[in-house]
């Protein structure tokens, strides 16, 4: 049976979404700790209520898994810069239910929030475009509380307190924030609302550019293993050192050479490679121009094709 293009989007957008919660909660927790099993089970929860109370628009959903996957980092973030005794696990088992409670207050308040509210969410949601009246100032004022909390928190002396009041500020801390989402849950969903259609737009248009922009990786591609494979041939067939490498006089090896082609061509220049000859730094210097050449030419062209889609829509 095939599957039409539609489902294909959502499918793939549903997958992205997916693979960037694991991702995020295998870099923010231990591997397979109490705390990362926790936070797949709260998205995964948080996201089927929401598929749930609004099931005809699934944007809506994706882009609140992804603001879910942002509010995990930042809160990690916290908790590890302000919120973390000194020498002790992220996560200690004693301090487990207190972190968990933090983590899940803001969540479950925005979830009541938009329960209590899912009228007027459900019409936001539905129109399934951008309203005029929704001004970025008023959808974006929730944050500023939020960021104030987050920004007293630093004011925390490390080290300074044992792990039960940290764990006690903490929860303070994230009632607070979860009592400022839950009264303004509407705004919230609108600021999602918003987010997913942009995302939804821009990969629209990203999708457009697929033809040129794999023409200008091709090209791309082809500098860095020409000239790449002239590193290495010159400085195989040669004598002489033609690079410096860590510092020391070294033959260079083939990947070496394409990770040097790649550096140079993109004028990164991390230093642990230099052309140490003059054939060398002719040939870094008639990269770099070919390298830049490319851009302008490139971005011209996919500005161009850009353009000539749009008229002829």
């Amino acid at each position: 049976m095939a599957v039409h293009p539609q489902q294909r989007h959502w499918l793939g957008a549903i997958a992205f979404t997916a693979m960037l919660v694991v991702l995020i909660a295998f870099a923010a927790t231990d591997v397979f700790s109490y705390f990362f099993i926790e936070i797949l089970l709260i998205m995964v929860a948080s996201v089927a209520s929401f598929y749930v109370m609004f099931p005809s628009s699934q944007f809506f959903v994706i882009a609140l898994a992804n603001f879910l996957a942002v509010y995990t980092c930042v809160f990690v973030f916290f908790l590890e810069a302000n919120f973390r005794a000194k020498g002790a696990a992220l996560v200690p088992l004693d301090s487990l239910l207190p972190v968990t409670v933090a983590y899940v207050l803001p969540i479950v308040a925005f979830i009541g929030g938009a329960w209590r509210r899912r009228q007027t969410i459900r019409a936001i949601v539905t129109a399934e475009q951008m309203q005029q009246e929704r001004h970025l100032v008023r959808v974006l004022l929730w944050l500023a509380p939020v960021f104030a909390i987050g920004a007293l928190s630093f004011l925390i002396p490390a080290g300074q307190f044992a792990r039960s009041t940290l764990d006690a500020l903490l929860d303070g801390a994230m009632a607070m924030i979860a009592l400022i989402v839950l009264f303004v849950s509407r705004d919230v969903a609108m600021f999602l609302v918003d987010v997913g259609l942009m995302f939804e737009d821009f990969f629209h248009r990203i999708a457009r550019l697929a033809a040129p922009a794999l023409a200008f990786f091709t090209f791309y591609s082809l500098i860095v293993l020409v000239f790449a494979s002239i590193y290495r041939i010159i400085d195989r067939y040669s004598a002489a050192y033609h690079f410096l490498i860590n510092g020391t006089p070294q033959k260079i090896s083939f990947p070496e050479s394409l990770y040097f082609s790649i550096t140079t061509l993109s004028t990164v220049g991390y230093g642990d490679i230099t052309a140490l000859s003059n054939v060398a730094r002719v040939l870094v210097s008639l990269q770099i121009v070919f390298g830049a050449l490319l851009l302008l030419f490139g971005f011209f062209e996919i500005m161009n094709y850009t353009r000539e889609h749009e008229r002829r829509k």
